[in-house]
C-alpha cells in the first residue's frame, strides 16, 4: 500500500477559446439541471456582461441560484455554500472568478459531494482545472489544503470573459506556469529514466515546454490583440498544462524554492504582501530557485525582463519585505526548512542564491 501513488491529474471536460460559454446550460443540465452559481462580485459582473449571457441561465429545464462571494478562501465558507447547495437540492456547483472564489466552490463540493463546474475569469493561476484546493484563514494565512475527492468535472475557459481581466493577472499567470520548469528540477537529477522517476521525468519534460512556450509567446498577448489562437493557446497552458505539471508533482513532501516563497509572504508578510498576486510573489522566489538551480545569468535575465515589461515585482523589497540581515535570516531558515534543503552545503546556496539575487 506504501506504494500507491494517487495521481490528482485531468479535468472530466475542457471547454476553451471563443463563444465556449454557450456550452454552459447544457453541461448544467447534465448535471441534473439545478446550479448553486457562486462568483466574485467583478466576476459575476464580467460574466455577466457576456453576450448572451443573461439568456444562458434561464435557458429551458436548468435553474440557478447566485451567490456573490466575498472575503478569503476559507473551509468554513466552503462548508456554508455546501449547506445551502444541499438545503436547495442543487445538483450542480458553478463557480465563477479567480484563485480564492473557484478553490473555495471546490472546497465546497469535497462537502457536498455534488459535481463542480468552473468558469474562470482569468488565467492567474490553473485552479480551475487542479485537484487541490489552496485554503486560507481569515487573516489570509495559508490554512492546509483540501484534496479534491475526484477530477473538476467541466471547465469552460471562454477567451472573451478571460480576456476582459486586467493585464496584471495575465502577467502573474505566465510568470506562475514559468516557475513549474525550475521548480521540478528542485533537488533532481533529470539526466535520464534510471536518474530519477518516470513521474518526476513528466513533470520535467511539461514542464520545460510550458516555460519556452510563454517566455516566447507572452510578448504577443500582453497588453496587445487577444482575438488569437496564441491567447488560446496561453489559456490552455495556464489552465490545464500547468495544472497537469502540478498534479504530477503532487505528493513529493516538499515545497520548491517559489511557492516556499509564497507561503512564506502570505504567513510571516501577510498584511504587506496582501496587495500582491500569487503569481507575482512566486515570480519572486522563481528568481531564487534558479540561481540555486544552477541556471546561467542569461537564463536568469530573460526572465527578469519578461518580469519588469510586464510591471511585475522582483525583489523582497517590491513585495514589501525589507532586506535586512534579520529579515533575509529568517526568509532564508523558512524556505530551507520548507524545501527540503537541509545540508550546510545546500543552505549555503540558498543564502548565496538570496542574497545575488533579491
Amino acid at each position: 500500500m506504501n506504494h500507491i501513488s494517487a495521481l490528482k491529474v485531468g479535468c472530466g471536460k475542457f471547454f476553451h477559446g471563443k463563444n465556449v460559454l454557450c456550452l454552459l446550460p447544457d453541461e448544467i443540465r447534465r448535471l441534473g439541471g439545478k446550479a448553486l452559481v457562486i462568483g466574485g462580485k467583478n466576476s459575476m459582473k464580467a460574466f455577466l456582461d457576456q453576450p448572451m449571457t443573461g439568456d444562458l441561465l434561464i435557458s429551458p429545464n436548468i435553474e440557478c441560484q447566485m451567490i456573490e462571494f466575498s472575503g478569503e478562501c476559507t473551509v468554513a465558507r466552503a462548508k456554508q455554500y455546501a449547506d445551502t447547495a444541499l438545503k436547495e437540492k442543487a445538483t450542480v456547483l458553478v463557480g465563477i472568478g479567480g484563485g480564492k472564489c473557484i478553490d473555495t466552490v471546490k472546497c465546497s463540493s469535497v462537502f457536498s459531494a455534488l459535481p463542480i463546474i468552473t468558469v474562470p475569469t482569468s488565467i492567474a493561476t490553473c485552479v480551475a482545472t487542479s485537484m487541490t484546493a489552496i485554503m486560507y484563514n481569515e487573516k489570509g494565512q495559508r490554512a492546509p489544503a483540501v484534496n479534491l475527492e475526484k477530477e473538476v468535472d467541466v471547465c469552460i475557459a471562454d477567451r472573451d470573459l478571460i480576456a476582459t481581466a486586467p493585464e496584471r493577472t495575465l502577467a502573474a499567470g505566465i510568470l506562475d506556469s514559468i516557475a513549474k520548469y525550475p521548480e521540478c528540477l528542485h533537488q533532481k537529477d533529470p539526466s535520464s529514466f534510471d536518474s530519477c522517476s518516470l513521474k518526476d521525468l513528466i513533470q520535467i519534460i511539461n514542464g520545460r515546454s510550458i516555460y519556452h512556450f510563454l517566455l516566447e509567446k507572452y510578448p504577443a498577448v500582453y497588453q496587445q490583440d487577444k482575438n488569437t489562437t496564441v491567447f488560446d493557446d496561453i489559456i490552455l497552458t495556464n489552465l490545464l498544462h500547468t495544472s497537469i505539471v502540478s498534479g504530477f508533482a503532487d505528493g513529493s513532501g516538499q515545497l520548491a524554492i517559489a511557492h516556499a516563497t509564497y507561503d512564506f509572504m502570505r504567513n510571516y508578510n501577510t498584511i504587506h504582501s496582501a496587495p500582491f498576486m500569487h503569481g507575482e510573489i512566486v515570480a519572486v522566489g522563481l528568481l531564487v530557485q534558479m540561481r540555486y538551480n544552477g541556471f546561467s545569468k542569461d537564463e536568469i535575465e530573460q526572465v527578469r525582463s519578461a518580469m519588469k515589461s510586464m510591471n511585475m515585482p522582483c525583489t523582497l523589497k517590491d513585495l514589501n519585505y525589507e532586506p535586512s540581515n534579520d529579515n533575509l535570516l529568517f526568509y532564508i531558515d523558512h524556505i530551507a526548512e520548507d524545501s527540503n534543503i537541509r545540508t550546510p552545503a545546500e543552505k549555503s546556496r540558498l543564502a548565496e542564491a538570496v542574497k545575488e539575487i533579491l
